[in-house]
């Protein structure tokens, strides 16, 4: 009985352990890599990601109004630490203005999610690759007990 016992615990730790899916990998978020524009009501927000030399990704946001005056909104670092990936972007501008790491939480079906509970909004920024020239990204968490949800379609710039 001890055996049988023994032998479906094994079985049972065995078929969960082969269905655990693999930690996302840094070249896993290989598709972000190059330029993506958003179009506004008040000009484009770029965003443009590269592969650095220290195993990472670096990527730039910033706008451009309809009058051509472009503004830095933030510069992303993307990289793997003690067995996790990070996503840290850097805010330039009012109130948006310091580093704030997000640890990679979720990798399910393209759909990657980042997470720091302890920011004030987002507490979640997600990316999401819809096809080789479409990108979601998406900033969520609570404001004042709220529930709100930011979306950022971007398309890939033709030039990449």
């Amino acid at each position: 009985m001890i055996r049988n016992c023994l032998v479906f615990f094994l079985s049972m730790v065995i078929s969960f352990g082969s269905s655990a899916q693999p930690k996302p990998l840094l070249s896993d978020f290989g598709f972000l890599k190059g330029n993506w524009t958003m179009n506004t009501s008040k000009g484009r927000i770029i965003e443009s990601w590269k592969m650095n030399s220290d195993s990472g990704m670096d990527g730039i946001s910033y706008s451009i109004s309809s009058k051509g005056d472009s503004t830095l909104l933030e510069t992303i670092k993307l990289y793997e630490s003690d067995g996790n990936m990070y996503y840290e972007p850097t805010g330039y501008g009012a109130g948006n203005d310091s580093t704030v790491s997000f640890r990679l939480i979720s990798a399910n079906q393209g759909v990657y999610v980042f997470e720091n509970k302890h920011h004030d909004f987002p507490q979640k920024i997600s990316y999401q690759l819809k096809s080789q020239n479409n990108i979601l990204a998406w900033i969520e968490g609570t404001v004042n007990g709220n529930f709100r949800k930011i979306e950022f379609p971007y398309i890939r710039d033709k030039q990449d």
